[in-house]
């Protein structure tokens, strides 16, 4: 992982739509008390993840080729995850396209690494319950991701 893109990834504000508000996550900090809340309530989650289909191995495609990766991502949270709610990637400095995604809860570790893989996702992030949000990098293998 180059610096330039882990320092991309730290300053990216990920913003998560519960209820009628949003709450701004960002790497390092705690999170904030209504989605650590929603995490608690959910299978009793210690922790939840954020992901997105959008612009695998962090280079751009095309929109509908994004929209597409990001339904399968939306049908893949809605069968495996015990709750989950829409999320979007924000560049404060403007220079990358947002990318909409999902905070899922109930979900093991291993499931949401293949999954990102098979998303060709660089980075994905844990909201734990009790510590600091975190970027975790999960070793794309690049052989099982859709091919939309």
């Amino acid at each position: 992982m180059s610096d330039d893109l882990q320092s991309a990834f730290e300053a990216t504000h990920y913003r998560v739509f519960l209820d009628d508000d949003s709450h701004v996550l960002e790497i390092g900090a705690l999170c904030p008390e209504p989605v650590t809340e929603w995490i608690s309530r959910h299978a009793g989650a210690r922790c939840a993840w954020l992901i997105t289909g959008y612009n695998p191995d962090a280079q751009p495609i095309d929109d509908a080729r994004n929209r597409a990766r990001d339904r399968l991502l939306r049908e893949w949270a809605h069968t495996r995850a015990n709750a989950w709610l829409e999320t979007v990637n924000e560049d404060p400095g403007r220079h990358w396209p947002n990318e909409p995604g999902v905070l899922v809860a109930g979900i093991e570790e291993g499931e949401v690494r293949a999954t990102a893989r098979r998303f060709g996702q660089a980075a994905i992030v844990v909201v734990p319950v009790a510590a600091a949000i975190q970027l975790i990098w999960p070793e794309i293998r690049g052989t099982d991701r859709p091919q939309t």
